[in-house]
């Protein structure tokens, strides 16, 4: 769950399609996973889902990342987001601060120059919009399985943002203006910025502060998802950034703050239990997306087209 940056929009005067080669190429040369303290919420979140898909769902996403795991792929959006920076609105939604309901219009921006409501308005630059948009290309067994691939990328970690609860807010960037202090330190722990902030807060600092391994974590969360089975509801990306807003609001402090234990003590199980969710409605969303064995891909030749 990573600390955002300036909300650059990718235009849909450029291919979906060129756009998703174009990403393909760029995995294959960039790292699959970040060199950062914040991967281990995505992990988390990646192996619970994988734990819970059916035998086809797997062997799907076996198909389609070959020897990489759900876990392993699912940070590659914030490596990839520093070299296509247009992609960065995708990881957050802004909802104002006076409200915890999503308005489309309002709180996820249209592409840079197409007007609200055109033919041309198909899918916005915001996670809500853009979980259904690559949930869609995964389903699609008549894809290229490298779009799909990436698709499903960008789908494992956009579910892991929405669930992380400042990124649904739009109230000092999801918290990143918040400037707090952590158990009296200035950094975030391991977090190597000069100042704190409460985004970082909930990307992170308050997971580590657990102290136990990503499988240890997801031995954890599972016990209680086994004990305690939470209502996942339906696929439904609005839901979902809607209830991220409300804990933001109930979990937002003043600037100067200091995290201490009573703070952590507070949030972590609100933690644990959005991990827990974000987990178990990925794993939700693939198996209704891959409900048929994967079938070998067959790309129309163009000199076989009829001209």
């Amino acid at each position: 769950m990573q600390i955002r940056l300036s909300r650059e929009s990718f235009s849909y005067s450029v291919d979906m399609r060129k756009f998703l080669a174009s990403a393909v190429l760029l995995a294959t040369l960039l790292p699959s996973v970040a060199n950062a303290w914040w991967e281990k919420g995505h992990r988390i979140v990646a192996d619970i889902a994988w734990d819970n898909l059916t035998p086809v769902a797997k062997k799907n996403v076996k198909f389609l990342l070959g020897n990489e795991s759900l876990s392993d792929v699912a940070s590659w959006p914030d490596v990839y987001r520093p070299s296509v920076t247009q992609t960065g609105a995708w990881h957050y939604t802004d909802i104002p601060g006076d409200t915890d309901t999503y308005v489309r219009d309002r709180d996820c921006p249209t592409q840079p120059g197409v007007k609200l409501g055109s033919n041309a308005d198909k899918v916005r630059d915001c996670a809500t919009d853009r979980i259904p948009f690559f949930a869609k290309i995964v389903a699609d067994m008549n894809a290229d399985p490298s779009e799909r691939a990436t698709a499903l990328k960008f789908l494992v970690h956009f579910v892991g943002d929405i669930h992380q609860p400042f990124h649904a807010s739009g109230v000092e960037r999801g918290g990143n203006g918040i400037i707090v202090k952590a158990f009296g330190q200035p950094t975030c722990g391991s977090y190597t910025n000069a100042n704190c902030n409460l985004h970082a807060i909930w990307d992170g600092y308050l997971i580590d502060q657990r102290k136990l391994s990503n499988k240890q974590y997801v031995k954890m969360l599972e016990a209680d998802i086994k004990a305690h089975p939470p209502t996942i509801g339906d696929n439904d990306p609005i839901v979902w950034t809607q209830e991220s807003k409300a804990i933001s609001d109930a979990a937002i402090v003043a600037s100067g703050t200091n995290i201490d234990q009573a703070y952590y003590e507070k949030n972590i199980p609100i933690i644990d239990h959005q991990l827990e969710l974000a987990g178990l409605r990925l794993a939700a969303m693939l198996n209704a997306a891959l409900k048929e064995p994967p079938k070998s891909f067959h790309p129309v030749d163009p000199e076989s087209r009829v001209k």
